[in-house]
């Protein structure tokens, strides 16, 4: 009898100190908290001069903009893409008018409205090590209430256009799988590569390089071929690229210039 308590309190004492392992909750609230790690990048990303950040005043009652283009559901899916159920007219009124003078549209429910924050390019769920995934929606594609992997977005590409010749091309990046390329697909996702938009053309040296407004920013001219948009630009800033002191641009220029990559820049 003896042996069996015996036996019995050993396994007793060897359950009480088997350890038990459990998986940590996730600590990021989203939308609140990703700076409490990545301080720099939020203050960033979050600064009043990155069009990133802009409040709902500043995106959807633009009077340049709503005298040519009528508002639409499909400004805030890059906009402020997470509020993209709520409906535009969730935020301005009116939404059917073109061409009225300033003042004529009024923000509302600001409160509500996030801009572009961490969460539509970095999925929090994500095992991969940069968490990167479009949320949302692609472009003019539909919307999905979650995640789209980077791998099945559209190829990345550039539309490149000789200064000497004004003869225009696609390049599409060889690996589309590699990090600047993911994230040029991230860009592109709401920068349109094609969209010169309908400003006037304007001409160098006799050369038309086409209407330099719209979404792109990916129009390049020729010698800056195959570039990604974080060869140049720190993903987390948009501040204007200083080709005399930038370092992305001295690293293939031995004295400074002053030239343009981006020929909707001019």
């Amino acid at each position: 009898m003896k042996k069996y308590l015996v036996l019995l309190t050993v396994i007793a004492l060897m359950t009480s100190c088997k350890k038990t392992t459990t998986t940590p909750a996730d600590p990021h609230v989203a939308g609140a908290n990703c700076g409490s790690c990545h301080a720099t990048e939020q203050s960033q990303w979050a600064s009043a001069q990155d069009l990133h950040a802009l409040p709902v005043a500043a995106v959807l009652t633009n009077p340049d903009h709503n005298s040519t283009e009528l508002l639409n559901g499909d400004c805030i899916k890059c906009h402020s893409t997470f509020q993209y159920p709520l409906g535009i007219d969730h935020f301005v009124t009116p939404i059917d008018t073109i061409g009225s003078p300033a003042g004529t549209w009024t923000a509302m429910n600001a409160k509500d409205w996030q801009a572009t924050k961490c969460e539509v390019c970095h999925d929090p769920a994500s095992t991969d090590s940069m968490k990167l995934a479009k949320y949302g929606s692609e472009l003019d594609g539909p919307w999905s209430p979650g995640y789209i992997n980077l791998s099945t977005l559209p190829a990345a590409y550039q539309v490149v256009r000789s200064l000497t010749t004004g003869m225009t091309w696609v390049y599409y990046y060889p690996s589309q799988n590699s990090l600047p390329v993911l994230a040029t697909k991230l860009c592109n996702s709401c920068h349109d590569p094609a969209d010169e938009g309908t400003d006037p053309a304007i001409s160098l040296n006799g050369i038309s390089c086409g209407p330099q407004g719209g979404d792109s920013r990916a129009y390049v001219a020729s010698n800056h071929q195959g570039f990604n948009c974080i060869d140049c630009h720190n993903p987390h800033t948009f501040e204007p690229i200083d080709p005399t002191t930038k370092q992305a641009c001295l690293g293939c220029h031995s004295t400074p210039r002053t030239g343009k990559v981006h020929l909707n820049h001019l």
